[in-house]
């Protein structure tokens, strides 16, 4: 008997060892839940991996219509359409090299290059940065549910929102020309953006609902540490960007919520204060004048 389970798990290593690497992973669970197709030809039997250097193009198998779940967890593609066979899912490595140039590891790393000291500049490396993702993904295709994909279109948006002055026709030249103005306020308020940045990797819990509320939490936190530095005005250009910008680096679709956090407003404090300030030192110089004319 133990010859045969000798024979047997010989037989086993041999047959993993002519699978393929995208074949050969979290086995054997993995085989009997999903079969032995890999990932990439599961929808519509269309898409097929980008082959390495070196290497020859396989066949692609067809689409196992058979089984009710087709995608181990996390790696469904959402929301895809069909696809041409003659393209292939793209190796992300790349894009995640030119996203570390700029230290974009998260959705509010994107919002936290307003804090850079020199616009200009850092505009000139986002732009090379994305031609550089462009080349890497023009002849494939990065999933929906890519989250260096997501975060690459949400510095796009930054782009075409701060870099560029707004896209044609946009409706958000207001804020463009607001967050520039602000910019001098923003470049103080680095700490504090940092400091209202949720926990690492939280943008790719599973959960949604817990996820859109840290993202609204961050914005809340945006719009409060502004408000206090910048002023009303900015915090509200601030919090709108960050929503517009984050929301194009995640997968959720996340909804803003409209209710603002109570801040009072700084610059009016401070003027309040400022006239409360004279009209104290103007009483003390007249009760100085009458004590002399008395």
């Amino acid at each position: 008997m133990s010859i045969k389970w000798g024979n047997f798990l010989v037989l086993l290593v041999i047959f993993i060892f002519q699978l393929e690497s995208t074949q050969a992973i979290w086995f054997p669970w993995y085989f009997h839940r999903y079969g032995f197709e890999p990932h990439s030809s599961r929808h519509s039997g269309a898409v097929n991996i980008a082959p390495s250097s070196g290497s020859s193009k396989g066949p692609t198998s067809k689409s196992n219509k058979g089984s009710l779940a087709t995608c181990p967890p996390g790696y469904e593609l959402k929301g895809s359409k069909s696809i041409s066979p003659s393209v292939y899912l793209c190796d992300d490595n790349p894009v995640v090299m030119q996203l570390a140039r700029l230290y974009v590891v998260s959705p509010e790393r994107i919002v936290l290059l307003l804090a850079q000291p020199l616009l200009t500049e850092s505009c000139d490396e986002i732009a090379d940065v994305l031609e550089h993702i462009h080349s890497a993904t023009s002849n494939c295709i990065l999933t929906d549910d890519n989250i260096y994909g997501k975060l690459a279109n949400g510095l796009m948006y930054y782009k075409t929102e701060v870099c560029d002055g707004g896209s044609e026709g946009s409706s958000n030249k207001k804020r463009c020309a607001s967050l520039n103005d602000a910019h001098n306020c923003l470049k103080e308020l680095r700490t504090d953006m940092i400091e209202c940045e949720a926990p690492a990797d939280w943008y790719e819990k599973r959960n949604a609902t817990k996820v859109c509320q840290t993202f609204n939490d961050v914005l809340d936190c945006y719009y409060t540490r502004g408000a206090m530095l910048c002023g009303l005005e900015a915090a509200k250009q601030l919090r709108s960007f960050a929503g517009d910008s984050m929301k194009r680096a995640m997968i959720y679709p996340c909804e803003v919520k409209k209710r603002l956090p109570k801040v009072n407003d700084p610059m009016l404090i401070s003027g309040t204060s400022g006239n409360k300030a004279k009209s104290y030192i103007y009483s003390l110089l007249f009760a100085y004048y009458l004590l002399k004319v008395i």
